[in-house]
């Protein structure tokens, strides 16, 4: 007897944890969590109004706490190297599974890394790829109370950018979007993935035969770099002693504002250049790797940092980037989540996603389990 895994799409950032786990037909809508990529070494004293859960793990012998709102907690940098195959990553991870309810659930669980990592020679780099696996297998215990941890049983590993293709790609019952099937199939396709750390540039091949690893890449210049920007000059322009914190920059991001003191300050000018100063560094590095693009179908522009540039200086922004045919995904921070969720779903072979049940495990005809002599 054969039982197949949940398929889930996992976007384990530097920045922020994002999981796609499922789409409702009924609304529409798919079932997303999101989770700060922040959390402290050891175990911290936090509080969650209403929640029953502890925030506090152990992996490998290292003791974690995750940061849930709280702003001026100071957490662990994951701007490192080694980020995707350390314990904190598989505590983020394990966290944020078992946050949205996946507890003691078995998955086939798909996740991704940044072009410059996932790829090595124009090749998938699969020691790295391996390594990254052999970590989120490995097991996170919850320290006190809280819901159970789910069960990565099966994984796979893809490439940022392309899994955001796979989302433009594929409607959410598994059907081609036909508009981005007939450009792929003239002409490549660029996808910009506006990440936390880094800034990701894949050019896919016509009919998604690959990528053009000479013109596919990545940049150091994730949103992290901006929100520390935009940091430093509301800090400075209002003559702070304190360093804003993170969260409360991204949220000036979003609404042009920024409370200090117990009241609110317009920042619309620090924002709007910072983030035009931003956008000319990510036109430079898509100009060092395509040239003027003339080439190309279309670029999709994905990722949470997009996210952040739409709600600033609106769609119209990314034409300094590119000004051809621009495709701004729909809740750009999710795409890439999405399209790990679509690529398990709708691409990985379905045997792939099934495991077999132990004997001691199968239910009799009367319902129950039988008993051993």
């Amino acid at each position: 007897m054969k039982r197949q895994l949940l398929a889930i799409g996992q976007d384990d950032g530097h920045d922020t944890i994002k999981t796609c786990f499922g789409y409702d037909n009924v609304t529409g809508e798919y079932r997303y969590g999101y989770h700060k990529s922040k959390a402290s070494a050891g175990i911290q004293q936090v509080m969650s109004v209403g929640s029953q859960h502890s925030s506090a793990y152990e992996t490998e012998g290292q003791q974690f706490t995750v940061a849930g709102g709280q702003a001026l907690l100071k957490t662990m940098d994951t701007r490192m190297v080694n980020y995707p195959t350390s314990d904190l990553n598989r505590v983020l991870v394990n966290h944020a599974l078992a946050d949205v309810g996946l507890g003691d659930q078995e998955l086939y669980l798909v996740t991704g890394m940044p072009v410059d990592q996932y790829y090595k020679d124009s090749a998938p780099n699969t020691e790295l790829i391996e390594r990254k696996m052999k970590s989120l297998s490995k097991p996170v215990t919850r320290i006190g109370a809280g819901a159970p941890m789910a069960k990565v049983v099966r994984q796979k590993v893809v490439s940022e950018a392309i899994a955001a293709f796979y989302d433009a790609l594929l409607n959410p019952d598994g059907t081609y979007n036909e508009v981005i099937k007939q450009i792929i199939g003239r002409r490549p396709v660029a996808v910009m993935d506006f990440g936390g750390k880094t800034l990701d540039l894949a050019v896919v091949i016509e009919n998604v035969r690959g990528v053009y690893g000479d013109r596919s890449g990545t940049g150091d210049i994730g949103v992290l770099a901006l929100m520390t920007k935009i940091a430093a000059r509301i800090k400075s322009q209002f003559n702070l002693s304190n360093d804003p914190p993170a969260a409360y920059v991204e949220e000036a991001m979003r609404t042009k504002q920024y409370e200090f003191f117990g009241e609110t300050h317009d920042v619309s000018e620090i924002v709007d250049t910072a983030c035009r100063e931003y956008l000319a560094e990510a036109q430079s590095f898509f100009v060092s790797k395509v040239g003027d693009g003339s080439d190309l179908g279309a670029v999709i522009f994905v990722g949470g940092g997009a996210a952040l540039i739409r709600s600033a200086l609106g769609d119209e922004a990314f034409a300094d980037v590119f000004r051809g045919k621009r495709i701004i995904a729909s809740d750009p921070e999710y795409a890439n989540a999405r399209g790990m969720w679509k690529f398990a779903n709708f691409i990985v072979r379905e045997e792939d996603r099934t495991v077999e049940v132990p004997a001691a495990e199968e239910q009799p005809a009367g319902g129950r389990k039988k008993l051993a002599a």
